[in-house]
Order: structure tokens, then C-alpha cells, then sequence
């Protein structure tokens, strides 16, 4: 039996020690220290110019968008999967549990917010190997180290704004960053979801819709996914399953309880680097 899938374990691959363990496996380490490093340097220089192009059209309605075809969309997926990568956690909970699991904490600006031109937003925790490079490569002008507990304030902070959390990895699913994200981040990410590259662990649907209020608009405001089909002055119609990040928001904030959070028919496992498929009836 594998013991590292979610089929098997139970345990989404984030809050696994081992995905928080650069040591475990062989991960880069076929390669020189000096290589490795220069590696790390280079992927980071590409990153930035990456997202400084990728947040471009990042007003650009969801809805007319097309989806990637061909190479751009084999690139893309590739990209996502092995590169960087992040999947959304189902609820603050979680990113704080990712947090327990981690040991270095570098607060970073966010690129995404960065590179839409919404400035310097000092919001994406850096963890373990990525938080212990910064220290190496001495990058205290683009952000500062801080400690578990900050840590924590900043996501609680962060999810009162009506934030989600983003857990991201870089070369392979080792968690390296937790982001703080909204509208600037979703550009980049809701894609992964929409266009079925990296599902979600959970997926919200409407659990009653008699109890939804027609003149009421929260779930729509904090949905940067567009996810929720509701016309105005009247009651919500749907969540779009092709959308949705699992992010929680919706769930959270309703005052009337028309959403819950249900498990995904189809998820990335990012343990296995594999698209699964389970048995669930709504």
C-alpha cells in the first residue's frame, strides 16, 4: 500500500512531514551544493519575470479568457506540476497546521500583487528549504524572517480580509510557501483549477438554497474564482464545479448557511504527481 497518496493515508500531501522534508527522497541532490544553488538562483530570477507576464491581462474578466491549447497549455501544466505549484487549502485550519510542520518563516512581498502593479504587500510566508535560502543568499531586502507565531497572526489576519491560503512548491511537492492570496493571486492560480491542471482536495456546492437571501451579495463579493452563479435580486443558482478553488470563503461567510464544503470527484494528489479519481455521491 502507497503511504504517501491521500487515497491510501487519508492525509492531504501537505500536511505529510514528509512533504516539509527536503532530505527525504533524492531531491536535487544528484546535483553539487554549488549547482544547486546557483539552480535555486536562476529559477527565481525566471519566477519573477514568469509572473511579472503571466498577471498582465490579471483584470481581464474570467469569463473571456480562453483556455491554453496545445504546447502553451502542455507547458503550462508542466510548468505547474513540477516547477511551481500550489493548491488551495480548504480552510485557515489547515494553514496553520501547514505552518506547524514548517521550521524556518520568511515574510516575503507577493509577486502576483507585484507584478500586477498593486505594489510591495509583505504577505507570502516563505518556509523550511525556501525560507533557509533566503538566509543564504542574504535577500533581507525583500522581506524579513519572523517567527511561528507572527506566522500565524499574519494567515488569521489575512483570512479576516477574506483572504485564502495558497500552499505552494517548487520542484517537486515540498512545501516551500504558504501565500496569503485574493484577486491578484486568483489570475494566476484559478486557471490551474478551471482548466483542470491542478484540482482542489474539496470543491464548495449550495447544501440550501431556500435559505438564500436574494438581496444579499457576501458569497458573490468574496468569490474571486467567479465561481457562484447568482443573478441579482434573486437566489443563488449554482457553484460552478469548473471554477471553484475550494477555498472555503463562501462557506464560511454566508450568514444563512446556504454552502458546504464537499470532497472533489477529481483531485491532484501532488504526493503521487497524479490526477485521482473517487467514488463520492452528493
Amino acid at each position: 500500500m502507497c503511504k504517501y497518496c491521500y487515497e491510501h493515508t487519508g492525509k492531504v500531501w501537505y500536511l505529510q512531514d514528509i512533504s516539509h522534508d527536503l532530505t527525504a527522497g533524492r531531491f536535487l541532490k544528484v546535483f553539487p551544493g554549488r549547482f544547486r544553488k546557483w539552480f535555486y538562483e536562476f529559477i527565481d530570477s525566471k519566477l519573477d519575470q514568469f509572473v511579472d507576464d503571466s498577471v498582465a491581462d490579471i483584470n481581464e474578466l474570467q469569463a473571456e479568457r480562453d483556455p491554453y491549447k496545445g504546447l502553451t497549455r502542455w507547458f503550462y501544466n508542466f510548468f505547474a506540476k513540477n516547477i511551481l505549484g500550489g493548491q488551495v487549502t480548504t480552510s485557515v485550519d489547515d494553514a496553520i497546521r501547514v505552518l506547524d510542520k514548517g521550521e524556518d518563516y520568511f515574510l516575503h512581498y507577493c509577486s502576483c500583487k507585484r507584478g500586477a502593479g498593486g505594489g510591495d504587500d509583505y504577505r507570502c510566508i516563505f518556509m523550511n528549504h525556501n525560507a533557509r535560502r533566503q538566509r543564504k543568499l542574504s535577500t533581507e531586502d525583500r522581506g524579513r524572517f519572523i517567527d511561528r507565531d507572527e506566522a500565524e497572526d499574519i494567515i488569521r489576519e489575512h483570512r479576516k480580509d477574506h483572504h485564502f491560503h495558497t500552499v505552494m512548491w517548487g520542484m517537486k511537492a515540498k512545501v516551500d510557501c504558504i501565500c496569503n492570496c485574493d484577486h491578484y493571486c486568483a489570475g494566476l492560480y484559478v486557471p490551474e483549477i478551471r482548466w483542470g491542471l491542478l484540482p482542489s482536495m474539496k470543491i464548495t456546492r449550495v447544501k440550501n438554497r431556500d435559505r438564500c437571501d436574494s438581496d444579499c451579495n457576501i458569497c458573490m463579493d468574496i468569490c474571486y474564482a467567479n465561481a457562484i452563479v447568482k443573478n441579482d435580486k434573486e437566489r443563488i443558482l449554482k457553484v460552478n464545479e469548473n471554477k471553484c478553488i475550494g477555498c472555503h470563503l463562501c462557506v464560511e461567510n454566508c450568514p444563512r448557511g446556504v454552502f458546504e464544503s464537499v470532497p472533489r470527484k477529481i483531485y491532484y494528489d501532488a504526493a503521487i504527481g497524479k490526477i485521482k479519481t473517487r467514488n463520492v455521491d452528493y
